[in-house]
């Protein structure tokens, strides 16, 4: 069965790291190896400060979104489940709380940008990574409003 829940840090915190370094590797060829080594214990320290969801399948983490305040901090699917809506179902889950929200994403990775696009994230405006060098979007959601509301 899947489902959608919080994180337990002592439950989730191997799977999260694993799939969180391995789609920093597979989605950003173009950026060096040595990059996510050195943030993977920041990260790892700093999951329990962030609003995290996993994506679980019969016991089995898969996927998992970050959200702080009104920023998402991440989104990530384990390789060999996606393109099953793992991704959407995740960004949707955080819609139905947040009326707003803003991501990075960087310029270079895609197939990332078409996806938030699909899913009704647009381009707010464009910087270059401090650290990197590289030019990253921030894009952001904001729920419609109903009629009446209007």
């Amino acid at each position: 069965m899947d489902v959608i829940r919080k994180y337990v840090d002592v439950l989730d915190q191997n799977a999260v790291m694993r799939i969180w370094y391995k789609g920093n590797l597979e989605a950003h060829d173009f950026i060096p190896k040595e990059y996510w080594d050195r943030n993977f214990n920041y990260v790892k320290r700093n999951l329990k400060d962030t609003e995290v969801y996993v994506y679980e399948i019969e016991g089995m983490v898969v996927g998992f979104i970050g959200i702080d305040g009104d920023h998402v901090e991440g989104l990530f699917v384990d390789r060999e489940y996606r393109d099953e809506g793992i991704g959407t179902r995740l960004i949707n889950y955080i819609k139905e709380d947040h009326d707003f929200f803003t991501l990075h994403v960087f310029e270079n990775n895609l197939g990332a940008i078409q996806f938030y696009e699909n899913r009704g994230l647009i381009k707010l405006e464009e910087s270059v990574h401090e650290d990197l060098g590289e030019v990253e979007h921030v894009m952001y959601y904001r729920k419609k409003k109903k009629k009446e509301e209007q």
